[in-house]
């Protein structure tokens, strides 16, 4: 580690033992000292930039710190290897500094009196809001004058440039004691003193402004603090968050927005926090169906107020990141719904807004292979109550979800129900919870559509029971050789033959051909028909044609009745007939 000697203003390295040291936290302006430059003082003091070195080390002495650390002039950025070092340990070192100095070159001060006005406005605002903290409970109204100073704290404190820039955020958050200045170097306060000021502007927690743990925070709400902020190369928006997620990764300029990607995923790797899913597409994204990774942290804009839930409703459950992309076990639930309402997939993402504590936020999601989901509608925030939960079964097999946005995505997902084959059947009669499948990984079970994921031959097996009963039916259905052929079985009557699990679509084919009768069967009181119709699965003008199976249930007892009415009408025709001769 470089640091300037704040007496002779020359470079000195620490490997190890080393001493206490003022840091500087700025924004860059033009003609600043480099590394390079320090090898030669009297180039170096010619420089702009040195202003700020000498205004440091003037600053550092008064408070009795003979060595200052800043960024511009202490890392030689022609060493790759020391850049890379410099950049990952960079949270560390302004956490470890005996005191930082942010110094806000284009800040004018505000009176005094103001000031002080401000300081306890904010910090008066905060105790009320700490007090009204409830379920449902809102804290007062601001007043004008509330109002009137949060609107010149917006003008001049707020528009400084420090407060938009990526690598400012950690190097607000590391430091234990800071000390702000303005641009003549006059402090005006500590981090400590203008806490909730810096968090209405920043968005930071003032717990964490105080120095409570930064673990304790979900990560999509850290991810929100720097939904505001902008770097001026495009992967320093994810090397400027390293320490702030207590992460280490190569840095590989020239990635672009592949960099925020590898962050996202090192995360998931390092935390079992399901928040880092809770961002939100801007309006503008029009795309019906995206991967889980955000694209940039101005995604996590509305995640500011992220919290976790006074209960675990998901129950645990386990995740990795694999190449097929995010497996879940015991994650994905099925939102069941009403019967015949289009339902949909959805994962719990273990966190709530803190204004409404119940609702648990969660993402939908849309089945298009086997065993493979992207997440849907990714523009408004959903909770587990908005997706009509009557019942959530947990897919019992490991699932993966899309992670990486691809301009193929959309057309895979709904290509994936071109010519699939669903089933639809009477709630009345039915038991919904008792539907099951084979091969599970084929079906969206929500909406008992067998998919096609655009395959030529495939075929199927979907069983329902009949409520209050233990019997039920079996459908099995194969399109192969461009022919739908399908069978509906009462449970105690479907062909041995068709419950092998090493069946291919030809031999389903086979097998159903050879069945003089299987378009009806009897159960439990009800005779159960199928027949099939062509139907449209697309979404907002995409036309995407399918099959739909219908059963139709109708009692025993009153289909008897019916016969039986027909047979007496046929024998009064008859004696009629007879008669007339």
């Amino acid at each position: 580690m470089w640091l300037i000697n704040c007496q002779s203003r020359h470079l000195e390295e620490f490997v190890k033992d080393v001493p206490a040291y003022a840091i500087l936290s700025h924004t860059w302006g033009e003609k600043e000292v480099t590394f390079s430059d320090m090898s030669d003082p009297e180039n170096a003091e010619k420089k702009d930039g040195f202003d700020k070195i000498r205004a440091t080390c003037r600053v550092a002495l008064e408070q009795g710190l003979k060595y200052a650390w800043i960024d511009t002039c202490c890392i030689d950025k022609s060493s790759s290897a020391e850049l890379s070092e410099a950049i990952n340990s960079m949270f560390a070192w302004y956490k470890k500094a005996a005191i930082c100095f942010v110094w806000l070159s284009d800040f004018t001060p505000f009176p005094n009196e103001t000031l002080a006005e401000i300081v306890s406005s904010f910090d008066a605002r905060e105790e009320l809001e700490a007090q009204a903290e409830g379920f449902y409970k809102d804290p007062p109204q601001l007043t004008g004058t509330e109002i009137d100073l949060r609107n010149r704290v917006r003008k001049n404190l707020q528009s400084c440039k420090w407060f938009s820039r990526g690598w400012t955020l950690q190097e607000l958050i590391a430091p234990s004691q800071i000390n702000f200045y303005d641009k003549d170097w006059n402090c005006f306060g500590s981090k400590l003193q203008l806490a909730s000021v810096l968090s209405f502007i920043t968005g930071v927690d003032t717990s964490v402004l105080k120095g409570g743990p930064l673990d304790e925070v979900l990560v999509g709400r850290r991810m929100s603090w720097a939904s505001n902020r902008t770097t001026t190369r495009v992967e320093d928006i994810a090397y400027c968050l390293l320490g702030i997620f207590d992460i280490n990764m190569p840095l590989l300029y020239g990635e672009g927005k592949k960099a925020f990607t590898r962050l996202q995923e090192e995360i998931i790797r390092s935390s079992h926090d399901l928040s880092i899913f809770a961002w939100k597409a801007d309006v503008n994204d029009t795309r019906r169906f995206r991967g889980l990774m955000a694209n940039s942290p101005a995604e996590f804009k509305g995640c500011q107020r992220l919290v976790k839930p006074s209960f675990e409703w998901n129950n645990g459950g386990e995740y990795g990141l694999t190449s097929r992309g995010l497996r879940t076990d015991g994650l994905i639930r099925i939102g069941r719904g009403e019967a015949g309402e289009a339902g949909s997939y959805f994962m719990s993402l273990g966190c709530v807004d803190e204004r409404q504590k119940k609702l648990i936020l969660a993402v939908s999601l849309r089945q298009y292979g086997s065993g493979l989901f992207a997440r849907r509608k990714p523009w408004p925030m959903t909770t587990v109550f908005d997706l009509n939960v009557y019942s959530a079964a947990k897919l019992t097999q490991p699932q993966y979800i899309c992670c990486k946005d691809s301009p193929f995505l959309e057309d895979t997902v709904m290509n994936s129900r071109i010519n699939a084959i669903q089933i639809r059947f009477s709630a009345d009669i039915f038991d919904n919870d008792s539907v099951s499948a084979f091969p599970q990984a084929d079906w969206d079970l929500r909406n008992s559509i067998l998919l096609s994921f655009q395959r030529p031959y495939y075929w199927g097996m979907w069983k329902v029971k009949v409520k209050d009963q233990n019997d039920g039916i079996s459908i099995v259905c194969v399109r192969s050789s461009g022919w739908l052929l399908y069978g509906i079985f009462a449970s105690d009557k479907l062909p041995s033959a068709l419950t092998r699990d090493d069946l291919l679509p030809s031999h389903v084919e086979d097998i159903l051909q050879r069945l003089p009768n299987r378009t009806s069967t009897e159960c439990s009181g009800f005779v159960h028909t199928i027949k099939d119709v062509r139907i449209d699965l697309g979404e907002t003008g995409v036309e995407i044609p399918a099959t739909l199976l219908q059963i139709d249930s109708t009692e025993t007892k009153r289909l008897r009745k019916s016969r039986s009415s027909i047979k007496l009408k046929r024998v009064q025709s008859f004696f009629k007939k007879t008669k007339s001769m």
